[in-house]
């Protein structure tokens, strides 16, 4: 606030930014009215070019109908002169020529292409019809065929319809054609039913791009420029309408003007289209004049607009600087400084709310400071609180992790003492009890008691064989005489080939020595992940990698047993499963180090085991 009040262009800034959201909302209402107007012209655009399709469909559909009513009064000849003498025939196609909106000649040609009967006959400047492909098409097919434009120069061009005669077993006899003269002024008026408007051009294209007939007489038998296109569009029987840019030379000089060309074709035999051009600027005329109206009012419009804006920002910016040095004694803090009464208008209402505003400030701002003065001491209080909680719990932790330690220390060694004991011990006596058992066995014939001496001693080397397993399992002498990764490899192999379990060890060729602590705590958690293999997976096969690194040890064991949720042992006190693994995981945090148990149900389950690396002591 000090930084605007103390800011000599605030009332220019103002101005401005009264005279931007003005403009804003005029120019945005001008825009909306101008995009809704330059629719309304699009739409205006479209519905022209909707309109001239109609019409060049309108004009088809005439051309069309001519057509066939040609086709039909040839058809109408057939029947009646098939079976009739040649002089019947020759009155047949004399009425047919009367009746003939524009044919300038109706004939009978035989299958070899002979012409029978002519009216009225053919000049010797006239191609002969039979050598068109549409007469052979006739004569194969039995059915009536229209012809391309024939060969020749002029006027002795022409079109011609063939029509199957046929005689009594309705076998084709002949055919009756008709010829169209392109030039003759009946067949041109087929396009001249509807008026046309300045520089409008109407055209009869076949499906070579040809113009066969034109209400411009100097585009007759030239090539449209785009008989590709409107080639595609007979062969598909489809109209199209739209605009050609600049595609089009036009007048003496040949300038390239902008056209509108709709297009359409005959549905019925004829290969043929209508296409109704006209210059862009004749057929967009009223919408060319729409879109200069909005061009030229839009612009003024928006001058109005702005002229609003610069009164109506004066009037509001003027009284507003008389409250820039009351706003600046607020923005330094000097709140004791009264605002003045500047009236009873909306600036004096503004004054008498920054007076209030600026009370209410000042007994907010003492409110703020009691506030956080008791805020601070009580943020004091708790932090204290905290940390010392933070203490005790950190302690707490290391006691418990510095008991836990002991007590694996003392679990370890009880195994030692327990597993020495049954060595040295109880191992004896019963080695002691099997070797007695072998002498009176040795002693006694063959009878009861001597296989019941034998049972006894099998069972003592079955015991024997028990506490051998259980002393090693309390405490692997293995472990200290090869090193750890030997000894999981061989612990890994007893356990789990003897069950089935097929089982790969990939460990690094120097087996380092580690520290003891480390040593046990590693094997211990490898033979917990391999009793859990044993007892739950149900896997085929195991995967067990040992590697060292400068840093630390990793120990990694897969299986492709069945798996497990693991959100099922999440909580371990409660349902007392997962005791084993949570066990794994204590051993390798007392150690600092990790363990990372992966598994799923159908996926198997893959235990590593990182700690820290502790060389032996030499």
């Amino acid at each position: 606030m000090a930084s605007i009040a103390s800011n000599p262009s605030f009332s220019r800034g103002l101005r401005a930014r009264i005279v931007l959201l003005t403009m804003a909302g005029t120019l945005s209402a001008i825009a909306i009215f101008g995009w809704l107007s330059w629719s309304a012209v699009q739409a205006l655009g479209k519905q022209v070019l909707k309109e001239r399709m109609q019409l060049a469909i309108s004009v088809a559909a005439s051309v069309d109908l001519a057509v066939n009513s040609e086709l039909a009064l040839l058809e109408r000849i057939s029947p009646a002169s098939g079976a009739a003498g040649p002089r019947v025939e020759q009155a047949a196609l004399r009425e047919a020529y009367v009746r003939s909106r524009f044919l300038t000649r109706d004939f009978v040609l035989g299958l070899d292409g002979r012409i029978v009967q002519a009216e009225p006959s053919f000049s010797s400047d006239t191609g002969a019809p039979s050598g068109l492909p549409a007469f052979r098409e006739a004569v194969e097919r039995g059915r009536p065929e229209i012809s391309a434009l024939s060969d020749g120069t002029g006027a002795t061009r022409r079109l011609f319809l063939f029509v199957p005669l046929r005689d009594a077993q309705n076998r084709v006899a002949g055919i009756i054609g008709g010829e169209i003269d392109p030039q003759a002024p009946a067949f041109r008026g087929l396009l001249n039913f509807v008026p046309l408007g300045e520089r409008e051009t109407v055209d009869l294209v076949d499906q070579r791009g040809v113009i066969i007939a034109s209400t411009a007489e100097e585009r007759l038998y030239t090539r449209s420029d785009h008989r590709d296109f409107l080639a595609k569009l007979i062969k598909a029987r489809q109209p199209a309408a739209g605009t050609c840019h600049g595609c089009h030379q036009s007048g003496p000089t040949k300038q390239r003007v902008d056209e509108v060309m709709a297009f359409a074709p005959l549905l019925s035999r004829a290969s043929w289209g209508t296409n109704i051009r006209q210059p862009r600027v004749q057929a967009f005329s009223t919408v060319v004049a729409l879109r200069r109206r909005i061009l030229i009012w839009g612009p003024a419009l928006a001058l109005l607009s702005l002229a609003f804006a610069l009164g109506a920002a004066s009037s509001i910016t003027a009284p507003l600087s008389k409250l820039v040095g009351t706003a600046r004694h607020i923005a330094a803090g000097e709140l004791e400084i009264p605002v003045p009464d500047l009236g009873s208008d909306e600036v004096g209402q503004l004054g008498r709310a920054l007076e209030r505003m600026r009370t209410a400030l000042r007994q907010s701002q003492q409110d703020v400071a009691r506030g956080r003065d008791q805020l601070e001491l009580r943020i004091q209080e708790r932090t204290a609180e905290i940390e010392k909680l933070y203490d005790e719990l950190k302690q707490r932790d290391q006691l418990r992790a510095m008991l836990l330690k002991k007590v694996i220390r003392a679990q370890e060694e009880e195994r030692r003492r327990i597993a020495r004991e049954l060595h040295d011990e109880t191992s004896q006596v019963i080695g002691a009890l099997a070797l007695e058992l072998d002498t009176a066995v040795a002693t006694l014939p063959e009878g009861v008691s001597r296989e019941r001496l034998l049972e006894a001693r099998a069972i003592a080397v079955r015991t024997l064989d028990g506490i051998h397993r259980l002393s090693f399992d309390l405490r692997p002498s293995v472990l200290d005489d090869l090193g750890l990764f030997r000894a999981i490899k061989w612990y890994a192999e007893r356990d789990l080939k003897k069950r089935g379990i097929a089982v790969r060890c990939e460990t690094d060729e120097e087996d380092t020595r580690l520290s003891p602590e480390i040593e046990t705590a590693l094997f211990r958690a490898v033979q917990e992940a391999i009793t859990n293999i044993v007892k739950h997976s149900g896997a085929d096969a195991v995967l067990i990698q040992c590697a060292t690194t400068p840093g630390a040890v990793t120990i990694e064991i897969e299986d492709d047993g069945r798996g497990f949720d693991q959100g099922s042992i999440s909580d371990t006190a409660a349902t007392g499963r997962g005791l084993g693994l949570a066990g794994i995981q204590e051993r390798m945090e007392i150690l600092g180090g990790k363990a990372l148990i992966d598994s799923a149900p159908g996926r198997g389950t893959r235990v590593v085991l990182t700690v820290p690396r502790g060389e032996r002591n030499a």
